[in-house]
């Protein structure tokens, strides 16, 4: 089984503690604990680990380091790239999702400024951080993260109403926005969500052509319900793969209950299957969903095996503790 690991460099080695022997020590509990594939977010925060001028001054050019280093101990790194907060837009007051919502409405914080793929603006700025990620530094890959619209919870009663939605709306809908007896209907709902799979593909598309370029693997971090939030949100990832533009899915398949997460794997080797993509399972240490145990995590790891799943993903680097570490050799070296 391959292990990778979702990692926050910015966090891991903060300022001052990010030092070569700081990296190498850092990633050597990662490479010893059996990690062989590090995908880092460098561009998100208030400004990036990389450098370059596309988005301003970076904070530190921490990435250079950490992929040297990362390489010297045998680890692959893929940097990751997207919508959301991932990757700042092109301007700083244009090119958001915009929900449709009544006057004094509130709404996650986290559906504020979203970056949307509707603006080809936005689509050219990320391409272009990621040519320079790949041309300036020796990436093995690139990783998506985000390549959807905001959360279904909020997005399916709250669909974008943005410049560019009610432009590409008025084609199909004859109208730019939505009243609530079209919410209700089935055949605008389809249509709505294929207007957004149009635009996020469109992004993945151009990913996969500045990958295929330079002989690289492109690889996304898919929405653990597929039905429920990734095909709702633009990310179509099973047909993604079956079209050849994914070399693998990390799905976003971690919860601390053991049942569920077994149900998503289930699910998401039935969807891939007759794809050439690889399925990275996400176990979750730490998340939103809660806390696995050190044990459980483990647990986890050997379902995965016991099916035969090719690889898991860890979500994240910085959940990970001296137990963790331990345990997680132990089954690798176990596992092979």
């Amino acid at each position: 089984m391959e292990l990778a690991v979702w990692g926050h460099p910015a966090t891991e080695l903060p300022a001052g503690k990010d030092s070569a022997a700081d990296i190498e020590t850092w990633l050597g509990k990662l490479r010893d604990a059996g990690v062989s594939i590090y995908i880092p977010f460098v561009t998100g925060g208030a400004r990036p680990v990389f450098g370059g001028e596309l988005l301003g001054e970076a904070e530190r050019d921490l990435f250079g380091p950490v992929i040297e280093v990362a390489h010297s101990l045998g680890i692959e790194v893929h940097p990751i790239i997207g919508l959301g907060r991932v990757t700042p837009g092109f301007s700083e007051t244009e090119g958001f999702y915009v929900p449709l919502a009544s006057p004094g409405e509130d709404l996650p914080s986290w559906s504020a400024r979203w970056v949307d793929p509707a603006w080809e603006e936005n689509v050219a700025t990320i391409c272009a951080v990621s040519r320079q990620l790949l041309d300036d530094y020796d990436c093995d890959g690139l990783h998506m993260d985000a390549v959807r619209y905001a959360n279904s919870v909020v997005l399916n009663e709250h669909p974008c109403v943005c410049e560019r939605c009610r432009e590409a709306r008025k084609e199909w809908l004859g109208k730019e926005v939505p009243d609530e007896e079209d919410l209700a209907n089935p055949g605008v709902t389809a249509l709505e969500i294929q207007m957004r799979e149009d635009f996020v593909r469109g992004l993945a598309e151009e990913l996969r052509e500045i990958c295929d370029e330079r002989e690289l693997p492109l690889s996304l971090a898919g929405r653990a319900r597929y039905l429920k939030d990734a095909v709702p949100e633009g990310q179509n990832w099973a047909q993604w793969s079956a079209d050849g533009l994914l070399d693998f899915v990390c799905s976003m398949s971690y919860n601390p209950c053991f049942d569920r997460f077994q149900r998503f794997v289930e699910q998401h080797t039935r969807i891939l299957e007759g794809s050439d993509t690889r399925l990275y399972a996400g176990v979750g240490r730490k998340s939103s969903l809660g806390t696995l145990s050190p044990e459980d995590m483990i647990r986890q790891f050997e379902y995965l095996d016991e099916v035969g799943v090719e690889g898991a993903c860890i979500f994240s680097a910085r959940a990970l503790e001296d137990e963790d570490f331990r345990l997680l050799a132990g089954f690798m070296a176990q596992a092979g």
